[in-house]
């Protein structure tokens, strides 16, 4: 038996198959051919490939099944003489879909396996059910209407046709499971949903369970409520089965094989709703989607992290090296804390700041932390066993972790694996795991990927994560917004998320984008085209490149645009974000992690960075619904910022390159989806719906179109007395109906006596649920409130400048400004000097710089043959101190001094000559000496700059407006400012 197929359980992938109807392979069938199962073909994961071969990494098995591996295990089978070789090869059939659809294995495409398609044949049993299907829901309808006038009492069958035709066409094992569970409804505020867990078993029993949150139409919460109202004995499959079997007998209809329901529900969801089969699939199979978590974000600690965003948050003086055992409590703080958890506050340690050298003593002191206050997944609080069993893993980490490494997606991803694949049982891998998924909470760590250390033999993990539009808008108003931040920082960090959000890219391919892989559509300025593609920096993750259409909202694209803007003059192949040459390591410290600290403090701890790539799969796959089912956005979302994004305009423009001015009727449909997955650099949509497209409650618009809560449509009387709460016979439905619908209201006595009433389900919503307390608690995301265009345009760019006409105490964004102001950005003069001081940090010049710099006499243009400025001064101690406080700071290391000592020629040089060097020049730097016969001796000080001759974009060697000169003029009005206005 294969050492890895001997995990695979044949009674799940029995039961699987069972609930849905797919296949009659038995459990030791299936169990005999996992027996025989070859070790399959090994193939180096993607993270391999990038290795320096130094490193021995145990590469995780991928979840595949190749051609070989099938061709081997079908000549095993061909050997069984008898007719048990049938048997094996539906086991072994089973087996593979099981793999495929549950533990989202790659598997042969369908022309190579050696059986008719899965998926056609499935879709063949629902079209076997065509009359029944029309049979059925014309059946249901009756039954539904006569309930409606008459209020019988609610049976567990009709309850489970309701659920099966008004929500999906769900399995018997989930609608018993619905119907048993009276925590199945969820509603916050005036939404209403029905939460339904994943019948696969989890691989960890500390993990919980997952689930899927689907729209829950008013009919059915209020059948459902009212059925769960009353106490039922549990009901059982078994049970519901016999039942429904004489529900349908009832309606006429052939119930041979009970197994085949669902293909009976789903064939009605078909033919009645035209819903296509991948999205039948979707709606049918809750464990093909999970529900993205409820989250709660305390405002003043949001606050606290807001203020803490652009903070340099590592302590460069601690040193932390991996102690020894007898210092292991004062290098491991969370031991003493495990030691004194009844005293927290007597077990200090600085949370704000992590050591250069070694990140973990503090990160384990953090996980601690949070498992005494918070408890874990499933228990609010933790023995404290349990906590030392979860957290005493320090011997455990046996390579320490910079803050270089942290702050690297790929030297973290390294290190990780290094600590991973040298634990020796499963149980410790285990522990390391919890501690991992800590880690990738930490914004220092946000991009650690979990998912390589995840079992091929249990379903995949999955982080499922949305930030809204409004969200977005929020992120980017704190990002760009100063005081914080240097200007030009504050620009690169809100256009990373914003590029991030709408090119659905990942971090590394944000960073790798070059300025000749952006391109604005000239006819249409928030119209964009990115090219994602393999770079010296390295490469996608599919090692393929692809292309990304899409559409920025002005008030967000004007800033892409002016990033874009300000690199005219570079050669194309430099890097869009950041300056020119800024190392990769430094555009992860400088402007990813900032905006990874800002999505968490507005979104929760639980949104990552990459959860703005899963935010814009999300819109792009509401973009491409709207353009195919063509409704309009006002039928599918409430809010404004959605709506501009649904537009015809915006879809129009974003799908341009594929319909080429063509109405969409008039293009092959059948690919929409295959065209989605190529831009968003997957090669399955089954990739994109379980890793990206989570919960199915926003698709319900669609398949089942007219019923969206937002889509207009028609009430009978009885089913409004019904919803509304009133009596079967109620006289009090005109008056509540005048209150809900000024139409109605306006209508005449004649016109009111009509049976349908047109009206929304949010109508109705807005009435019912107006007073109500919220079933589930949950704080607002945002206080955030949509403006227009043109005043969210205003807002952000004004926001990013702040006060133009003040001058500003950081030199690079007055330089900068002054560029502007010109029409010239010479981007790489600007980049030598932002990087002079040794880091790309916001270094503003300082109250005591700014005293010193009014002591000392006015700093002129040279008049040399090379720009440069001079200041000419007394040779004194007082003097040297004040100029150090200013031109030795890091800030003024472009500029390179020299000194020109005019001495008396009665003076002794000797005293001045010590005092030059002792006090003003610093070692390597140029001294002349000069002797006059009359006047006062004088120290003349030239400060040249040190930048090189920059490389322009060949097309634009012709602008020479901003050079050294403009630099060093710039540099001159600056400081005589400060020198004036003191």
């Amino acid at each position: 038996m294969s050492s890895l197929f001997n995990k695979l359980n044949p009674v799940e992938v029995y039961n699987y198959h069972q609930r849905q109807g797919l296949s009659n392979a038995g459990i030791d069938a299936i169990s005999w051919v996992i027996s025989q199962w070859p070790n399959p073909t090994l193939k180096a994961s993607n993270l391999s490939a990038q290795k320096p071969t130094n490193i021995s990494i145990c590469q995780p098995q991928r979840r595949e099944i190749t051609l070989q591996d099938l061709q081997v295990i079908n000549k095993i089978i061909s050997s069984v003489p008898t007719g048990k070789q049938r048997h094996y090869k539906s086991a072994l059939e089973a087996i593979i879909v099981y793999l495929k659809e549950v533990l989202k294995w790659q598997t042969p495409g369908v022309e190579k396996l050696p059986w008719p398609d899965p998926d056609l044949r499935w879709y063949e049993r629902i079209t076997a059910q065509a009359n029944d299907a029309f049979k059925l829901q014309a059946e249901y309808e009756n039954v539904k209407a006569q309930f409606l006038q008459q209020r019988s009492a609610l049976s567990a069958e009709f309850m489970a046709l309701i659920i099966a035709l008004e929500i999906a066409p769900l399995t018997i094992a989930h609608l018993v499971n619905i119907i048993n569970d009276k925590e199945s409804i969820q509603r916050i505020e005036r939404q209403t949903y029905l939460n339904i867990k994943h019948l696969d078993k989890s691989s960890n029993q500390d993990d919980l369970p997952k689930s899927s949150r689907y729209h829950l139409p008013l009919f059915v919460y209020q059948s459902l409520t009212e059925y769960q109202a009353y106490s039922h004995s549990k009901l059982t499959e078994k049970q519901l089965l016999k039942r429904l079997e004489t529900l349908l007998t009832s309606f006429s209809i052939s119930t041979q094989v009970s197994r085949h329901y669902q293909h009976l529900f789903q064939a009605v969801w078909h033919y009645r709703d035209h819903v296509v089969p991948t999205f039948l699939k979707d709606i049918s199979y809750p464990e093909r989607h999970v529900a993205t978590p409820l989250v709660s974000v305390d405002k003043k600690d949001q606050q606290r992290q807001l203020v803490r965003i652009y903070g340099i948050d590592y302590d460069e003086m601690a040193v932390t090296a991996i102690p020894k055992a007898n210092q292991a409590s004062k290098k491991w703080p969370h031991l003493e804390l495990q030691n004194n958890r009844n005293k927290i506050t007597e077990c200090v340690h600085d949370l704000s700041h992590w050591p250069v050298d070694n990140i973990l003593p503090t990160m384990l002191y953090r996980y601690t932390l949070e498992l005494i206050n918070f408890g874990g997944v499933k228990k609010q609080k933790l023995a404290d066993s349990t906590i030392k069993k979860y957290c005493n893993i320090q011997l455990k980490l046996t390579s320490p972790l910079s803050y270089d490494q942290a702050i690297d997606q790929e030297l973290l991803q390294q290190w990780s694996h290094n600590i991973y694949d040298n634990l020796a049982t499963e149980t410790e891998q285990l522990i390391m795991l919890y501690f991992f998924r800590f880690m990738r909470h930490q914004s220092l760590t946000d991009h650690l990927d979990i998912s390589q250390f995840e079992p091929p033999l249990s379903p995949p993990g999955v982080d499922p994560f949305r930030i809204s539009i409004e969200q977005l808008h929020e992120i980017v108003a704190k990002l760009i917004a100063p005081p914080y931040g240097g200007l030009l920082q504050r620009l690169f960090c809100a256009v990373t998320v914003i590029i991030s959000y709408f090119a659905m890219l990942r971090r590394g391919e944000l960073l790798r984008l070059r300025l000749k892989d952006v391109f604005v559509d000239p006819a249409n300025k928030q119209l964009f085209r990115f090219n994602i593609t393999n770079t010296k920096e390295g490469t996608t993750k599919s090692k393929h490149s692809r292309v990304v259409y899409t559409v920025i909202p002005e008030e967000f694209a004007i800033l892409v645009r002016i990033v874009i803007k300000n690199s005219e003059l570079c050669e194309p192949h430099q890097h869009l974000i950041g300056f020119t040459d800024e190392p990769y390591h430094s555009r992860q410290l400088q402007y990813l992690l900032p905006a990874t600290k800002c999505i968490k403090a507005i979104c929760g701890q639980q949104a990552r960075f990459h959860h703005l790539r899963h935010s814009g799969v999300h819109l792009f796959m509401l973009q491409a619904l709207h353009l195919a089912y063509n409704l309009p956005p006002q039928q599918t979302t409430n809010t404004e910022q959605m709506k501009r994004l649904l537009h015809d305009d915006v879809l129009a423009a974003r799908f341009d390159y594929w319909l080429e001015g063509q109405p969409f009727s008039l293009c092959n449909d059948g690919i929409l989806l295959d065209e989605m997955t190529r831009q968003i650099g997957h090669e399955y949509y089954a990739t994109t719906r379980w890793s990206y497209l989570h919960d199915i409650d926003w698709l319900y618009p669609f398949y089942r179109p007219g019923f969206g809560e937002s889509q207009p449509r028609e009430f009978s009387h009885s089913e409004l007395r019904y919803l509304l709460g009133l009596k079967n016979d109620s006289n009090d439905l005109s008056r509540q109906l005048a209150l809900i619908s000024p139409d109605y209201q306006a209508k005449d006595i004649n016109q009111k006596r009509q049976n349908h009433v047109l009206l929304t389900e949010t109508a109705l919503r807005q009435h019912l649920f107006k007073t109500n307390k919220n079933s589930v608690a949950q704080k607002p995301l945002s206080d955030f409130h949509t403006v227009s265009i043109a005043q969210d345009t205003v807002k952000y760019h004004q926001k990013w400048l702040g006060n133009a006409n003040k001058i500003s105490h950081d030199f690079l964004q007055y330089l900068f400004l002054e560029m502007r102001k010109v029409k010239e950005v010479n981007w790489p003069l600007l980049s030598q000097i932002s990087q002079s001081p040794g880091k790309y940090q916001f270094l503003p010049i300082t109250k005591a710089q700014i005293t010193a710099l009014s002591n000392l006499p006015a700093i002129v243009l040279s008049n040399g043959i090379h720009p440069a400025l001079t200041l000419t001064l007394a040779c004194n101690v007082k003097n040297a101190r004040h100029f150090a406080a200013v031109f030795r700071q890091p800030l003024w290391r472009w500029l390179a001094p020299s000194f020109v000592l005019t001495v008396n020629r009665k003076t002794k040089i000797d005293i001045l000559l010590n005092r030059l060097k002792d006090h003003f020049a610093q070692s390597g730097e140029t001294i002349t000496l000069q002797k006059q016969p009359v006047g006062q001796s004088e120290l003349t000080i030239t400060l040249t700059p040190k930048l090189s001759e920059t490389k322009l974009n060949p097309h634009k060697q012709h602008a020479k407006l901003v050079d050294l000169q403009f630099v060093v003029q710039q540099t001159q009005l600056y400081l005589s400012h400060f020198q004036q206005n003191n």
